[in-house]
């Protein structure tokens, strides 16, 4: 049975189903704790209706004012003694006194009530989280330890829950306490009515009962209204998805009045069961209202019919009137109340069915622990993968590890099945797979998962990349710090850390020694680059003169905007820009480079849609805007003298800023253009407000500019950007001084803690699936089964790769899925290539050169 807190279940073998329970057993002491502060609410509620009743009989004179103050008399029937019972025989206060005490009290009564209510409800939303926090803690452990075969059945519990918790988590952890409010209100009111004259007691039960019975028919009828307008809603639906359907026909034929009056008819019919029942609901709420109403009502007809032969005073009956509305509206409520707690039973009893059938299939864990080596068995086993839709069948392989095995053929489909069930990710349809002897199913999903890795599909996370490298791995952290820098290198992904460290930013505020190591270093790459004639491949900043590989807005600027003030797509609305290019006549000329950009991107992408990759990363603007480029162009052909809005004009300025001539290479930009927005960059830079300077950086070769990357600042420049393999060779260089400096590791730290786009926006995809395989080496695997690694590599980097995985799983086991074995991947030798055919596996064991790998 899973057990949830101290001594409290939630789910076990027969998991609970019943909100009223489940609240109970989540927290019995906080529950306990709430039914105290119901009895002093209770208690509070008895004595503020007496002192109704002694209010109003002090008022009319029915009460002497020398009674005891808050006396508690009951008054016994006649067999059980003449004498009343005396709970508390009261305070004697003079008459003055009396009447303010009971005034003052019966106003504070309600206040205190109000006050224990609100401790309550702070009660209740305690329960209320255990109660969440608990169920979703027991699904969290089911779903994770579910079979790689209960994939929809997961998704559909997941989407249950969130219904469930969403719309009724309020009632699963305050069902109880509040039915229990509810009714002990009414059971409290009824009870003092009936201490007060039983005859008003049974008039109040009985009025109670019916006002039950019709309340819980309303409840009933707006059920059944809702489902019916529910109907027509639909029906109504199919009756426009019909006539929209016909339209062409309707249109050839001229039958528009034929089926407006079926329409007509259609909806009519639609509507009539909802007009019944609403018709009947109007009813049910009439006859429900009407005997609530009554039941105060009638307590008062019945007091009054008996009051001159008996000792029922005023106030008594006064007081039993508003016992009866409380009575009356609590019946109300709790009638509600219950028809939500019965839906959520329902609902909640599908989630735990669901959650049980989870469970059924649950792996139970491994009695014996994996082994460290041994043979992989499969015997007859068939698998299906749903998601490609590939099949493997009668699996009969023995694989003894440590071993190196490749699994080629079938177009990849077979042998990413196979590969697929080793490590986890698919249930055998049939047969059995062991591993030394274990069989796979029974292992627990964690420990299999760090004993026999999985590189297949990469699902990256939200968070910077070495999360997302480090994701699965336990290791203490400066263990994992020298895990992670040997796995990047064997997959491959050292240069990409490399490169992204290069376009990240250093703060010298929290890092003041890395930021004046990178400036002193700006001299030493600058010599490296020289010394080996790659000097040409960078454009050096310079505040007079136009940096080439920078776009027209960056050159205005010389410098990085920090904020979204002089932001580039911003660049051309802001006010102290506009009057710059103002001053410097540059506004015309950028709005007819704006509109010769837009004129051949509309060109040039006339044929592909809107949210093509090709168009969301070379074009513009964004596929939003196109219409509206499309329109300004037609116009301007139109209207030859001028830009006909200043929105459009400032819309051409912004596209005209983000122009670069060395990547874009539309022959917009002269050598004279160039100088004059070299001579508006001074003008920029001299006569901007103070208000506006902490709003951008400028570039300062005596200094690093925070807000630039690292390569920017190393460099001093731009890369050029039209030039084949420029930025490679500039970048070897980069790392090579970095290393020699012991800077190298800094930037490769930065590029390790840059966020990383969870949907994979920046990377290429076998970065991304070299990321999985760099997740499973730093769990240091006894067996590496990589999927998914090889894909789109091509042939050089693809044996690159297998050989460093080789290198890297020496003494270990390491099973690789590839189109083909080629001559350098199979030097030396693999232990065994399992060739699939049509799902059927052929194994093809070799013996091993003499020649061993070395690491």
């Amino acid at each position: 049975m899973a057990r949830v807190g101290s001594d409290h279940y939630v789910f076990g073998a027969d998991m609970e189903r019943d909100p009223l329970r489940l609240a109970w057993k989540t927290n019995r002491i906080r529950h306990l704790l709430g039914f105290l502060l119901l009895a002093a609410a209770g208690v509070f509620l008895v004595l503020g209706l007496d002192l109704v009743r002694e209010v109003v009989d002090l008022a009319i004179g029915a009460l002497s004012p020398t009674t005891p103050f808050l006396s508690i008399v009951f008054s016994l029937p006649a067999l059980m003694g003449p004498e009343p019972f005396v709970l508390f025989p009261g305070l004697s206060l003079s008459p003055e006194t009396h009447a303010r005490a009971s005034i003052a009290a019966l106003v504070l009564v309600p206040l205190l009530i109000a006050l224990i209510l609100t401790v309550l409800n702070w009660v209740t939303v305690g329960i209320r989280s255990q109660t969440l926090a608990r169920i979703l803690s027991r699904m969290l452990e089911t779903i994770l330890k579910a079979s790689p075969t209960t994939g929809t059945d997961v998704t559909e519990t997941t989407t249950l829950a969130s219904e469930i918790l969403s719309r009724e988590g309020g009632i699963l952890g305050s069902a109880l306490i509040s039915s229990v409010r509810q009714l002990g209100m009414i059971g409290l009111c009824f009870a003092y009515v009936l201490v007060t004259d039983w005859r008003l007691g049974l008039t109040l039960a009985v009025m109670l009962a019916l006002g039950s019975i019709f309340n819980a028919r309303r409840v009933t009828q707006r059920l059944e209204t809702a489902n019916a307008r529910r109907r027509e809603g639909e029906g109504i639906e199919t009756a426009w998805a019909d006539l929209i359907h016909r339209l062409p026909a309707l249109r050839a034929h001229g039958t528009a009045a034929f089926e407006q009056n079926r329409i007509t008819r259609t909806l009519s019919q639609r509507h009539r069961p909802v007009i019944a029942r609403e018709h009947r609901l109007a009813l049910a709420d009439s006859i429900a209202a009407a005997a609530l109403l009554l039941a105060p009502l009638a307590v008062l007809a019945v007091g009054a019919w008996f009051a001159p032969g008996r000792s029922l005073t005023a106030g008594a009956l006064v007081a039993s009137a508003l016992a009866a509305s409380l009575a009356a509206f609590g019946v109300r409520e709790f009638v509600q109340w219950r028809q939500l707690v019965d839906r959520t039973r329902l609902l909640f009893s599908e989630l735990v069915q669901n959650l049980s059938s989870l469970q059924s299939r649950d792996r139970l864990p491994a009695t014996v622990p994996l082994p460290q080596n041994g043979a992989l068995v499969a015997q007859g086993v068939s698998a299906y993968d749903p998601a490609s839709g590939a099949r493997v069948t009668g699996v009969d392989l023995h694989m003894s590890f440590p071993s190196h095995v490749a699994l080629v053929g079938d177009g990849d489909a077979g042998p990413r099945v196979l590969a697929a069930l080793i490590g986890g990710q698919l249930a055998a349809s049939t047969g059995q797979l062991t591993y030394g002897g274990v069989d796979l199913n029974t292992a627990d999903p964690v420990s299999r998962a760090h004993r026999i890795a999985l590189a297949g599909d990469t699902v990256l996370i939200p968070g910077s990349l070495r999360d997302n490298l480090a994701y699965g791995a336990t290791a203490a952290t400066e263990e994992l710090d020298k895990r992670l820098r040997d796995a990047v290198v064997t997959a491959g992904l050292d240069r990409l850390i490399h490169a992204r460290g290069l376009s990240g930013t250093v703060d010298p505020k929290s890092e003041p020694q890395v930021a004046a190591s990178l400036v002193e270093t700006r001299q030493d790459v600058r010599r490296a680059l020289a010394r080996e004639d790659l000097d040409r491949f960078v454009d050096p900043f310079s505040a007079d003169r136009y940096n080439r590989y920078a776009t027209i807005g960056e050159n205005l600027l010389f410098g990085k905007a920090i904020g979204d003030t002089f932001r580039e797509d911003r660049l051309a609305g802001h006010p102290f820009v506009r009057a710059i290019l103002e001053a410097e006549d540059l506004t015309k000329p950028l709005a007819r480079i704006g509109l010769s950009i837009a004129t051949s991107m509309i060109e040039i992408f006339a044929d592909i849609p809107d949210g093509h990759p090709l168009f969301e990363r070379f074009s513009f603007f964004a596929a939003s805007d196109r219409t509206y480029f499309e329109d300004l162009v037609e116009r301007r052909k139109e209207n030859r003298r001028g830009i006909q809005t200043g929105r459009d004009q400032e819309r051409l300025i912004g596209l005209a800023l983000l122009y670069n001539e060395s990547r874009h290479r539309l022959g917009l930009l002269e050598t004279g253009m160039e100088g004059r927005i070299v001579a508006a960059r001074a003008d920029f830079t001299r006569m901007l407000p103070v208000s506006l300077q902490p709003a951008i950086e400028f570039y300062d070769e005596s200094r690093l500019c925070t807000a630039a990357s690292v390569q920017d600042n190393l460099l001093f420049g731009r890369i050029a950007a039209d030039q084949a393999g420029a930025a490679d060779a500039v970048q070897k260089v980069i790392r090579r001084v970095l290393t020699e400096r012991g800077l190298d590791d800094d930037v490769s730290r930065i590029g390790l803690n840059m966020p990383l786009d969870a949907q994979g926006g920046d990377l290429t995809l076998s970065e991304i699936a070299a990321i999985d395989v760099v997740r499973c080496l730093v769990r240091r695997p006894d067996i590496l089964v990589v999927q998914r690694a090889l894909d789109g590599l091509p042939g050089p980097a693809a044996e690159r790769l297998v050989a460093d995985l080789r290198r890297a799983m020496i003494g270990r086991g390491l099973i690789i899925v590839t189109p083909e074995v080629t001559s350098a991947m199979d030097h030396p030798p693999f232990d065994s290539v399992i060739r699939f055919d049509r799902g059927e596996p052929v194994e093809d064991t070799r013996t091993r050169q003499p020649e061993a790998l070395t690491a």
